[in-house]
């Protein structure tokens, strides 16, 4: 059903965003949804949550939703760095904050979890296969995270949030 929903989601955004129909929709070989030509979008779903990112053209992003309690510090750690553990103890970054930025900056370069552990968390800047991303988290409930990154320099963002039924009609 988040699959679906996610691409509910897409479709809502079609002519708001000139997105072509989703019957263009490709599959890169690592399985990322593409447009042929973009605009570049990212998807994402998590226990029963979904969202999608558009992008302008020629900017890359990723987007990743979390219940705020979800990823355990001692799991984290597994794929964190130095720095990043100490952003963790020291109360910088909560594990899930650190999770969804990870897998953001991932899914903006295109690339998949099994790179997690070559994303390096700083603030709101991360690198990744020696390129520079930004991210930032929102809140839309207390209880969920959700994380954008795009390559480069993170522009302003506009979220919308939709009713359940104005994407599923």
């Amino acid at each position: 059903m988040e699959s679906l929903t996610v691409l509910a989601l897409l479709a809502g955004l079609t002519s708001a965003c000139r997105l072509p129909s989703l019957a263009s929709l490709q599959w890169t070989p690592g399985g990322k949804p593409c447009f042929p030509g973009g605009p570049e979008f990212s998807l994402t779903h998590s226990r029963g949550f979904a969202a999608c990112a558009v992008a302008p053209p020629g900017l890359n992003v990723g987007i990743d939703i979390e219940p705020a309690d979800r990823a355990r510090a001692a799991s984290v750690a597994l794929v964190a760095g130095d720095a990043e553990r100490k952003a963790i103890d020291e109360g910088a970054l909560s594990p899930t904050e650190l999770w969804t930025a990870k897998e953001a900056v991932l899914k903006a370069a295109g690339a998949g979890l099994s790179d997690i552990r070559g994303v390096a968390v700083r603030n709101h800047g991360a690198r990744y296969a020696g390129v520079h991303y930004g991210w930032r988290h929102f809140r839309p409930r207390n209880d969920l995270l959700l994380a954008v990154a795009t390559r480069g320099l993170m522009p302003a963002v506009r979220i919308r949030w939709p009713s359940p039924a104005s994407v599923f009609g």
